[in-house]
């Protein structure tokens, strides 16, 4: 094997084996702090700023700064915790077939990870004249707590987020508006039923009005970049038992967000909409967190088309998930998500990534950083 990859191979595996499940998450007793322990140290060795931000929990954001007094800043956000694994590959386990490494995290984000770490042991050799820092943070899968505390505690020019984009430019990404309905019925024994009200009745009446929504609940028109904007009803639940008339029934639904909407103003248009169904109460959302997008002719928008467009994947693109950048984009930040590795692998029960993909992202790390450091980009 190509002595690079053997080596991104090597790191790559270690990472897989540090179990860091979101602790919110089943399985998730262990944290990600043992895998922010490995980042700092790998920081230390390389003569880099290393330090720690509280987030919450003791769950803690490390930060990684190479800092030559410079006047502008980019910042890598590569997300530490991982979602659980069942199936044959879990996260302590990696396994390295044919090129690839296999195991809970290799493609979401620890790909990303190696490609960073590679790229700074580059830059301390040959420093650019640009402050560059990694943030390795906590809770993407969940909140992403980490990255928004990040975002209002770090100043930086530009973000590249590390996420499986198979090395293709990500500059739009959809958002997430999530909240229950409830419904409300009337036990009663199911020899009887009239007597009672049934809760699922109800919340089957509220779903299809759901499922036939109107313009102004669905934008008519798709982004140019991420399509149509989706609604999913993804859980459901009520009822005690078979013969009892059930006196609740509880759904979630997920509604993907694009940019430009509001969050909270179509959660609004949710409640007019059931408000005429007198047992079906809307909760508030428990996550609304706006689609966003970066201007195509943002400084780190054209490094990263420049430094992708060698590798021949230059086209700007937009994705349907939602990454960090929804904590950086709103407060101005430019953004672009970019990494190794292809979505499809993310959370699957055989999760892998290509090595030599990691390693032509570390190339393209340090290309696109030293890019936005010289300014100037050709059109």
């Amino acid at each position: 094997m190509n002595p690079d990859l053997e080596r991104v191979g090597d790191l790559l595996e270690k990472l897989v084996a540090i179990d860091s499940v979101n602790p919110d998450m089943p399985g998730g007793e262990n944290g990600e702090n043992e895998y922010g322990d490995f980042v700092a140290d790998f920081g230390r060795e390389l003569g880099l700023a290393v330090s720690r931000q509280e987030v919450v929990d003791r769950r803690a954001n490390v930060l990684l700064e190479l800092d030559g007094g410079h006047e502008r800043t980019l910042l890598f956000d590569i997300h530490l915790d991982t979602v659980p694994q069942e199936g044959e590959l879990g996260s302590a386990r990696p396994v390295r077939e044919e090129r690839r490494v296999y195991g809970r995290g290799a493609c979401d984000v620890k790909g990303s990870m190696v490609s960073a770490l590679l790229m700074f042991e580059r830059l301390v050799r040959d420093p650019p004249p640009l402050n560059v820092a990694l943030a390795a943070v906590v809770d993407e899968e969940y909140r992403k707590r980490g990255a928004h505390q990040m975002a209002t505690g770090f100043s930086a020019d530009a973000v590249v987020v590390g996420e499986p984009t198979s090395l293709e430019p990500v500059i739009a990404q959809k958002g997430i508006l999530r909240f229950a309905i409830e419904a409300a019925g009337k036990s009663a024994h199911t020899a009887n039923p009239e007597l009672g009200s049934n809760a699922i009745y109800s919340m089957l009446d509220a779903i299809a009005v759901l499922r036939a929504l109107p313009p102004q609940v669905m934008p008519a028109l798709p982004h140019p970049l991420c399509g149509e904007a989706k609604l999913t009803v993804s859980t459901i639940a009520g009822g005690v038992q078979v013969n009892v008339v059930p006196a609740s029934c509880r759904a979630m639904v997920d509604r993907r967000m694009l940019p430009g909407e509001d969050p909270m103003a179509v959660w609004t248009e949710f409640v007019e909409l059931l408000s005429g169904h007198e047992s079906i109460t809307v909760g508030e959302p428990y996550a609304a967190e706006a689609g966003v997008e970066s201007d195509p002719r943002a400084p780190i928008v054209r490094a990263a088309a420049a430094a992708c467009g060698k590798l021949g994947r230059g086209e700007l693109i937009g994705v349907p998930y939602s990454t960090d950048a929804a904590a950086y984009a709103p407060l101005g930040r430019d953004f672009v998500v970019l990494g190794p590795g292809d979505i499809a692998q993310a959370h699957s029960n055989r999760e892998y990534v290509e090595l030599a993909d990691v390693a032509a992202c570390a190339g393209l790390y340090e290309d696109l950083a030293r890019i936005f450091a010289e300014g100037v980009v050709p059109d």
